[in-house]
């Protein structure tokens, strides 16, 4: 019996494990493509950028950003845009632009806890409605002595929803941790970003016309909310 054969033989409780599986295979590849593209550990030009600011160059830092297609530069724009106009909402304003970045990140991952928790417990449901159908069956067919291999028949056939549940669940769980530990550990650089920018912001030149309030102060958790 090949593999598609025993599938069958779970019967329509299988439906939604099969939906789940697919379901989980397209987030956690999209996700891959997602978190490739961003290229979430590449920060050598955040180097450049803090060369820049700590030069008094905010206009050559501003560019080099710009030119950088990542989470974290869009966050660095808005705290130089908002530098220019309210030096002192710097921080509140990388903590607002930091936590879209991160929800963008975890856009669906979510999904894929609830995968794994639902998909054994879809597999168990299966198999008891394979077992009320199996001993409906006997009782239907009046038999007073009970054939051993028709009733484990159906039992192994029944429990083949759970194993299915579980082969779902197991590696859904697994992409679930891998994608949950890129996040968190983006989260973490994009805190250090936010804090060596702030340290290495310059203060505001009185000749642009601003208003000059003191520094912000960079607190402990300066990307808190991240």
């Amino acid at each position: 019996m090949t593999v598609g054969e025993l599938l069958m033989q779970g019967g329509w409780p299988m439906v939604p494990i099969y939906l789940c599986s697919a379901v989980a295979v397209a987030i956690f590849c999209r996700k891959l493509v997602q978190y490739r593209a961003e290229g979430l550990s590449r920060t050598a030009w955040l180097d450049d950028v803090l060369r820049s600011l700590e030069e008094s160059r905010i206009g050559d830092a501003r560019e080099r950003v710009a030119q950088t297609d990542h989470p974290i530069a869009r966050v660095v724009g808005v705290m130089l845009a908002t530098r220019d106009r309210r030096p002192d909402r710097v921080e509140a304003e990388a903590r607002r632009a930091g936590s879209l970045e991160v929800q963008r990140l975890e856009h669906h991952v979510g999904a894929l806890s609830f995968i794994a928790q639902a998909a054994p417990l879809l597999g168990l449901l299966g198999t008891v409605i394979g077992m009320v159908e199996l001993f409906m069956s006997l009782q239907g067919a009046g038999l007073t002595n009970v054939d051993a291999g028709l009733l484990a028949a159906g039992i192994w056939k029944a429990l083949l929803t759970t194993a299915a549940g579980l082969v779902v669940a197991v590696p859904t769980l697994a992409a679930y941790s891998y994608l949950h530990s890129r996040t968190d550990a983006f989260r973490l650089t994009l805190r250090d970003a936010v804090e060596r920018v702030l340290t290495a912001l310059p203060a505001p030149d009185p000749t642009d016309g601003l208003a000059d309030p003191p520094r912000p102060q960079l607190v402990r958790e300066a990307s808190g909310g991240v």
